[in-house]
C-alpha cells in the first residue's frame, strides 16, 4: 500500500503564506491549517513517500533558517515528520476540504458534501485524491477565473497542461467547451483526474492522458498551464505550438517576483499579445492572445 510523508510545522504566523507557497512549489499535495498557538501557525502537508523526503526536509530547514535571519528574535520553527497510509490520508482531507464558491457561477466541493446552489450556479465535485487542485489555492483560483472569462463563447477546445486533479478540465467542460484534453506526467494525478471526470459526467468531452503534450498532434482555442515557473519557461514553444491562431494562453503558478521575466520570455517569441495580469496574494496569472 502506498504511503505518504507527512510534515507538521509550528511556525511564526508571519511565515504562514511564504512557507505554504514554498511547500506547494515543491510538490505538496495541499496545506492543512491546524489549531495553532498565540502568534504561531500550525500547518500539515503531505508528500509521496518516494525517497525524496530527506531532500525536501533539508530544503525546508534551509528556507526556514533564511526566514528567521530576516526576522531575528521570533520563536524558532518546529518540524515533526511521520508517514501515513493512503486511506488515512484521504480521511484527513475530508476533515478540512469544504465547499468553496470560486467564482459567482462556480462552486467546487468534495463528493461527500451537500450544498444548495443558487440559480445559474454550477457545481464541480472534486475528490482530492493524491493530486494538487481543489480550487482553494491562489494559482488554481486565478486559472479558474481566467478560464471562465475566456469560455464565455461556447464550443471552444481547451488543453489543460499539468491537469492534477482535473479541476480545470472539468470546469472547461461544464462551461461549454466542446473538447478538452488534460495532460499530466504524474500517473497518480492522471488516475485521480479520470475519476473526477467520471464523477462530474463529462467523459464525453474531457480526455485525460499521461505524458507530455508532445504526443498530442492538435491545436486548441485555449491552452492553460498551471505549473511551476521552470516548467513554464521550458515549455514555451510546445505550449505555443498547440495554440491556434487568435487562441488564448493562460499561465499560472507564477510568484510575483517572476511575473515580468516570464511575461517577456513569452512576448519575445513575437507570436503573442499580452492581454491581462491578475494576482491573488503573491501569485500571478498571465493571459496572452496568439497573433
Amino acid at each position: 500500500m502506498k504511503r505518504w510523508f507527512v510534515l507538521e510545522l509550528l511556525i511564526p504566523e508571519q511565515f504562514g503564506e511564504a512557507v505554504s507557497n514554498f511547500l506547494i512549489e515543491r510538490g505538496a499535495t495541499g496545506i492543512e491549517e491546524l489549531e495553532g498557538e498565540i502568534r504561531r501557525e500550525r500547518l500539515r502537508t503531505y508528500f509521496p513517500l518516494d525517497g525524496k523526503e530527506k531532500r525536501i526536509l533539508h530544503a525546508l530547514r534551509h528556507y526556514l533558517k533564511s526566514l528567521e535571519k530576516i526576522a531575528p528574535g521570533i520563536p524558532r520553527s518546529k518540524i515533526k515528520t511521520t508517514s501515513l497510509a493512503e486511506q488515512d490520508w484521504g480521511e484527513n482531507w475530508k476533515r478540512f476540504f469544504k465547499p468553496a464558491q470560486v467564482t459567482p457561477r462556480l462552486v467546487v466541493k468534495p463528493p461527500w458534501a451537500k450544498t444548495r446552489l443558487r440559480k445559474g450556479q454550477i457545481s464541480i465535485d472534486i475528490s482530492p485524491g493524491m493530486a494538487f487542485g481543489t480550487g482553494t489555492h491562489a494559482t488554481t483560483l486565478l486559472s479558474i477565473r481566467a478560464l471562465e472569462n475566456k469560455l464565455k463563447k461556447r464550443g471552444l477546445s481547451v488543453l489543460d497542461v499539468g491537469t492534477g486533479s482535473g479541476i480545470l478540465s472539468i470546469i472547461a467542460a461544464k462551461l461549454g467547451a466542446r473538447e478538452v484534453w488534460g495532460v499530466d506526467i504524474d500517473g497518480v494525478a492522471v488516475e485521480n483526474a479520470r475519476e473526477n471526470v467520471e464523477k462530474n459526467r463529462v467523459s464525453a468531452v474531457v480526455k485525460i492522458r499521461k505524458g507530455s503534450i508532445g504526443g498530442l498532434h492538435k491545436k486548441f482555442d485555449v491552452v492553460v498551464a498551471n505549473i511551476d515557473l521552470k516548467g513554464l519557461r521550458r515549455m514555451r514553444m510546445p505550449l505555443l505550438n498547440h495554440l491556434r491562431k487568435h487562441g488564448s494562453l493562460i499561465l499560472s503558478g507564477i510568484l510575483e517576483e517572476g511575473k515580468e521575466g516570464i511575461r517577456l520570455h513569452y512576448l519575445e517569441t513575437g507570436l503573442l499579445r499580452w492581454i491581462q495580469t491578475t494576482q491573488k496574494e503573491e501569485w500571478v496569472c498571465l493571459t496572452f492572445k496568439k497573433k
